[in-house]
């Protein structure tokens, strides 16, 4: 900030770059989110349901984000209360909730795979002997 009474929206700026450019991709996936339904029986399956909303949240997310920065930056720039960093900080990260599912949902799949004994990559009841 250059000064206390007239803040930058530096941070506001960056999310709307960062976060406008990730929304179409994020928006092509959500259009592609209605292919977890596919199999026969997934739409009683609930890691489907799951899945295909963590998808859809993403560019939801993005939105949100882009606009909340500029909310918490409009507030701080009116001097009447000053929001804390940390909600400028958590505004900025919304999008990042789904992607941290996504990571924290392959970490798991990989150790049940470890566990499990199975090669990584092709499974053995794909391979024939």
């Amino acid at each position: 900030m250059a000064d206390g009474a007239n803040p930058r929206p530096t941070l506001a700026i960056v999310v709307t770059i960062v976060w406008g450019v990730l929304l179409l991709p994020g928006l092509l996936g959500a259009a592609l989110s209605p292919m977890f339904f596919d199999a026969p029986g997934s739409m009683d399956n609930p890691a489907a349901w799951m899945n295909a909303l963590v998808v859809v949240s993403f560019p939801v997310l993005c939105l949100l984000s882009i606009g909340a920065s500029w909310l918490v930056w409009a507030v701080g720039k009116s001097g009447s209360t000053r929001p804390s960093s940390y909600a400028a900080i958590a505004a900025a990260g919304l999008p990042l909730l789904p992607v941290a599912y996504v990571v924290a949902a392959m970490v798991v799949e990989t150790a049940g795979v470890i566990a499990s004994g199975q090669p990584l990559g092709l499974h053995s009841t794909i391979i024939k002997h």
